[in-house]
């Protein structure tokens, strides 16, 4: 095999020596590119959440490292309040000495905050402002300022100059009332004012020597200085702001008149004031747009809408519907909210006030807790039209209702926002908040008004109209053994109701009376329920029962002797066949009237129960 020449510039050399070389320069590259990204990941997590602190930083004495910025200027506020309650800075005037406490400075926590933290910093320079609290521990301070002049300073100012060597004020509700000073001994308040706010802020942020010596307050004989014009601008600067109703309390927070100092026409009026002389400045004032009295004077001034029922029934079914009446009164709904019964009376327990009484459960008529409630949420909806309000959400009851006309109506059943349960909402479509009141009188008659702002003289007029009886319900006879032979009973779960339709239309009527507009809401169809009445297996032949219809339709068989323990022989139980009208025979009932209690009411049903649908239904 033939030897290589591998020499160079007449040096022999190693064959392959200058790959070590570059393998070392990629593995460099390789570790600065990691280093790199590293750094890079630093910057952008120092910067990430609005900022981070850097470790080991403390703002003020106060430890905030490794803290986002929300979190570091909730601990800076926490913090300053204990420890400004420690600080004193000391003045000497004239020998005397003087005590301005640390509640009398401000401080801005959030923007100490920002700026140590490191995302004030440009990109690649947060990171190694992250990195260097990593080895070290960052101090920051807290800028504390001025922006009042403290009594203890007002004080010196009296007791040290002449009398009426400073220019004194009194801020009024439209003016500013100064008293110009005269030439005389007089205490420097700016100068001092300035070296105390740079004291307190030494001592704050620690950095001051042990042994200080009070400041020194300046007294000299000269006219009476320009007083701190900003700082008496400061002081009374208020933003004008509307009044307007508590969501929480529903009480009326008072409006603010917005109040500023014209600075300028401040210094120009007292500059060319004598001394010794008053000098008044009136304040610029900005009257907000709702005032305390405008919005007393037109909070639920009107009545928008109202409407009244008679409760009628059992005790307990009274009490339902006046707990429920309890529960929506003084409720308040603001512009563009909604209104839900479920979340206003429920829950539908006893717990809550609510007692049994009738209500429709799958059909039948039952002693429920809450039964009755319906009524209460029918008149509000009833009012809610007259009023002209956003219907969201409304279900008419299974059977034909008898304390207002059908398709007034409006049934609920179950809790607030419960699997299954049917609601009663309506939203405030007017631009003021609107308030509820609901209360039943002596009498038993339920009252609901609604009270708001009226900027449009317009409300409704609903009304329910033809009448349709679609089908007549009929008496159906069902054998039971526990009716002794002889003698029937009605079954009280199972009273009979039409079917029944109604049209309900909407009116809108202005101030003066004039239709507006009138349009058709819905039919309400009401279903069918025949009565029952429960006799003897033993009786079928007596009562002249069919056997296939359960209708008494067949020719009695009365016995030649009086039935044991029952009625006389012959006595046949009392009709109670529902009449079917003729074709397109109707009823046609007037609109309810306008003043409660005076209200058009639907002939009664035999069963006046209350109806909560049960769900599916």
């Amino acid at each position: 095999m033939e030897e290589k020449d591998t020499r160079a510039g007449g040096k022999r050399v190693a064959a392959g020596s200058g790959g070590g070389g570059k393998k070392a320069a990629v593995a460099l590259g390789a570790v600065a590119a990691l280093l790199l990204a590293g750094y890079l990941g630093l910057c952008a997590y120092a910067g990430s959440g609005g900022g981070r602190m850097a470790p080991n930083t403390h703002i003020g004495g106060v430890a905030v490292g490794g803290q986002s910025t929300e979190a570091a200027a909730e601990t800076l506020e926490r913090a300053m309040e204990a420890r400004l309650a420690e600080l004193e800075v000391q003045f000497s005037c004239e020998g005397r000495i003087y005590t301005v406490p640390g509640g009398e400075f401000s401080y801005d926590a959030a923007g100490a905050v920002r700026a140590a933290s490191p995302a004030s910093s440009g990109f690649f320079t947060r990171g190694a402002k992250f990195l260097q609290g990593l080895l070290s521990k960052n101090g920051h301070a807290v800028s504390l300022t001025l922006d009042h002049m403290p009594e203890a300073v007002t004080r010196a100012a009296r007791e040290c100059g002449d009398a009426d060597a400073q220019t004194t004020w009194e801020v009024t509700d439209t003016a500013v009332l100064f008293t110009k000073g005269r030439t005389g001994r007089s205490l420097d308040a700016a100068q001092l004012m300035a070296a105390l706010t740079e004291r307190a802020g030494h001592l704050f942020n620690n950095d001051e020597p042990a042994g200080y010596v009070p400041v020194e307050a300046a007294i000299a004989v000269a006219p009476p200085a320009e007083p701190d014009f900003e700082m008496i601008r400061r002081g009374l600067f208020t933003q004008a702001a509307d009044a307007y109703l508590d969501r929480e309390s529903g009480e009326i927070v008072p409006s603010v008149t917005g109040k500023d100092l014209d600075i300028d026409a401040a210094r120009t009026a007292l500059a060319g004031t004598e001394e010794g002389k008053l000098c008044r400045v009136e304040l610029k004032l900005d009257v907000p747009a709702v005032t305390t009295e405008g919005l007393t004077e037109s909070l639920f001034r009107d009545t928008l809408g109202s409407a009244a029922t008679r409760v009628t029934g059992t005790a307990d079914r009274r009490m339902n519907v006046r707990v429920a009446a309890a529960f929506l009164d003084g409720k308040i709904v603001f512009p563009g909210e909604e209104f839900s019964f479920n979340q206003a009376c429920s829950p539908y327990s006893v717990a809550n006030g609510y007692g049994k009484a009738t209500a429709y459960v799958n059909g039948l008529s039952k002693d429920t807790v809450a039964g009755g409630i319906c009524q209460a949420s029918s008149t509000l909806y009833w009012a809610s039209l007259r009023a002209n309000l956003e219907t969201l959400e409304r279900s008419a009851h299974r059977y034909e209702p008898s304390y207002v006309n059908g398709g007034l109506d409006a049934t609920v059943y179950g809790d607030y926002q419960e699997e299954g349960s049917l609601d009663f909402r309506f939203q405030n479509s007017t631009e003021h908040p609107i308030k509820l009141e609901a209360y039943m009188d002596e009498r038993n008659y339920l009252y609901v008004n609604i009270y708001g702002t009226d900027t449009t003289g317009i409300h409704g007029e609903p009304y329910s109209t033809n009448r349709v009886v679609i089908q007549a319900y009929q008496t159906v006879y069902e054998p039971s053994d526990a009716i002794p032979q002889g003698t029937t009973q009605k079954d009280p779960e199972r009273t009979g109701y039409h079917a029944v339709s109604w049209d309900t239309y909407q009116k809108l009527v202005d101030a003066e009376g004039n239709t507006i507009s009138e349009t058709k809401l819905y039919t309400t169809k009401y279903k069918l329920r025949n009565a029952v009445v429960l006799y003897n297996p033993a009786d079928m032949a007596l009562w002249g029962i069919d056997p296939y219809t359960g209708l008494q339709t067949l020719e009695p068989v009365v016995p030649s002797a009086e039935p044991e323990g029952g009625q006389p022989g012959g006595m046949l139980p009392p009709a109670e066949t529902g009449t079917v009208p003729s074709a397109g025979e109707t009823e046609t009932p007037q609109p309810p009237a306008e003043t409660a209690p005076v209200l058009p009411v639907p002939t009664p049903i035999p069963d006046p129960g209350e109806a909560i649908l049960p769900p599916g239904v």
